[in-house]
């Protein structure tokens, strides 16, 4: 008995103690000391570890909020590599360099990228800013606007055009019991219940399988300008279900909407503003903001989920963010994420409640 009371003293002051140096490292002054490019590696690769170690030590101390952590979650945090903290920080400077970032640092006062993180960025006024807007990597220079006019943009017709094949090729998978479609999961790897996803590219990667049952579909996609390849995807949310308030992870990308099954009753708050859509007609939303969807009718809410880059970029600056995000998507939840969308898992798909009929008229080859 002895025994276990030590074991667990030494585990709860163990605990004490990290949750003491975390709190010192998240303070404003300490974390502006640590963010410094020469530190910047460090510090992260430090957090993430300690991270990691306290939410295992919490976890088998049974505390209740740890154990709802996913174990790949806590062994992600205790892997984190030095060398991809060293990457991310070389291509900040590079994007620190660019021309649309540095007029929006001088629009800022900031003299440096690296400066983001311990600032209050989102609250300071200026055309770049907005409180709803948080992504965990903002990029100094890209307008702050909820919503777009799809008018202002070249994809948005060829993707209305070809409406009917997209649609029509969404059918088949759904005719086949939602073929290639996965439940979706978090970065978190929590499950997202009602949310399902079929991917066609994500982190860069193209899903071979996937693209080959909708080719159509995949060809139009490839062919558009300023395509990014991050997260693309059929997104499908089941009857009553919701999907929470979540930012995307970098602003400076552009979401778009091709709505291929709405029913009455679906809604997209983005920020403080909120939309429906309309099938065949393309939404355009910054997903840097903020933003959460419902659908309150009895049928599913498909849409075909598109990024493309903002085009406040020059041609000459989408390799860098490209390298960037790259890099990015190496962190550790990051590599949970991907890890996820690699594995099956099983779909609860509301097939028989998406009541969609095939395109009436022909559909474009």
């Amino acid at each position: 008995m002895s025994s276990f009371f030590w074991i667990t003293g030494v585990a709860v002051w163990s605990a004490f103690v990290w949750l003491v140096l975390l709190s010192l490292l998240s303070r404003p002054r300490v974390q502006r000391w640590l963010q410094q490019p020469d530190r910047y590696p460090y510090f992260y690769v430090v957090h993430h570890r300690l991270t990691g170690l306290l939410l295992g030590l919490l976890r088998g101390l049974g505390v209740a909020s740890a154990r709802r952590i996913a174990p790949e979650v806590v062994a992600a945090h205790r892997a984190a590599r030095l060398e991809d903290f060293v990457e991310l920080r070389d291509l900040l400077r590079e994007v620190e360099g660019l021309p649309t970032v540095r007029r929006g640092l001088q629009a800022l006062g900031l003299r440096s990228i690296f400066e983001v993180p311990t600032r209050p960025v989102r609250k300071t006024p200026s055309p770049y800013t907005h409180v709803q807007q948080y992504p965990a990597y903002y990029i100094p220079g890209v307008p702050a606007r909820t919503f777009y006019d799809p008018a202002q943009f070249e994809w948005v017709k060829p993707l209305e055009e070809h409406f009917g094949a997209v649609k029509g090729e969404l059918l088949q998978l759904l005719a086949r019991d939602g073929e290639g479609f996965n439940a979706y999961m978090s970065e978190s790897n929590q499950r997202l219940m009602g949310w399902n996803t079929f991917n066609l590219f994500f982190y860069g990667r193209k899903f071979e399988a996937n693209c080959a049952l909708v080719p159509k579909t995949t060809a139009l996609l490839e062919s558009l300008p300023r395509f990014e390849r991050d997260h693309i995807m059929f997104s499908a949310l089941n009857p009553h279900a919701r999907i929470p308030p979540h930012t995307g992870p970098m602003n400076g990308i552009i979401r778009a909407h091709l709505p291929l099954v709405v029913p009455p009753g679906c809604f997209i708050r983005v920020g403080p503003d909120e939309r429906t859509w309309e099938e065949g007609k393309v939404l355009v939303f910054d997903d840097s903001f903020e933003h959460e969807v419902w659908n309150h009718s009895d049928r599913v809410r498909i849409v075909l989920f598109i990024n493309f880059w903002h085009p406040c970029f020059e041609a000459s600056e989408i390799p860098v963010l490209e390298r960037f995000r790259t890099a990015y998507e190496k962190s550790p939840l990051g590599r949970v994420h991907a890890d996820n969308q690699a594995v099956r898992h099983a779909h609860d798909l509301a097939v028989k409640a998406a009541g969609a009929a095939p395109p009436t008229t022909p559909a474009p080859a």
